[in-house]
């Protein structure tokens, strides 16, 4: 009896198993990507620039989100802590020498979106 009921259980979680796995497979995998990562958007405007320039951002976080600026070795220039989830900030690069910089949306400590600006006086 036990050898019948065992059988038994083993038949339905394979047949459970290949059920399953064959509903995802007609999932497309565009489809799963987009429902796992939520909006994110970041616009740098005017760019090239030359006193400061504006950022447009939604961004989706549970612990926080931040702008971040740096050079081309890397390293850090400007970080902007956001409060919100969206809107539009204006940050000054005229202490800033000039040349190609990159702008970065941070979501929960991922970078998400990198944008190049340009600093041209």
């Amino acid at each position: 009896m036990k050898k019948i009921l065992l059988a038994i259980f083993t038949f339905i979680i394979t047949l459970s198993v290949f059920a399953q796995s064959g509903a995802q497979d007609n999932l497309s995998k565009d489809s799963l990507i987009v429902k796992l990562q939520p909006a994110q958007e970041l616009k740098v405007y005017p760019n090239p620039v030359t006193d400061y320039f504006y950022f447009d951002y939604t961004a989706t976080f549970s612990k926080n989100a931040k702008l971040q600026v740096y050079n081309t070795l890397g390293k850090v220039v400007i970080t902007k802590d956001l409060s919100d989830k969206q809107g539009t900030e204006k940050i000054y690069v005229s202490d800033l020498e000039k040349g190609m910089y990159f702008c970065s949306l941070l979501v929960d400590d991922n970078r998400v979106i990198t944008k190049k600006i340009l600093i041209n006086r």
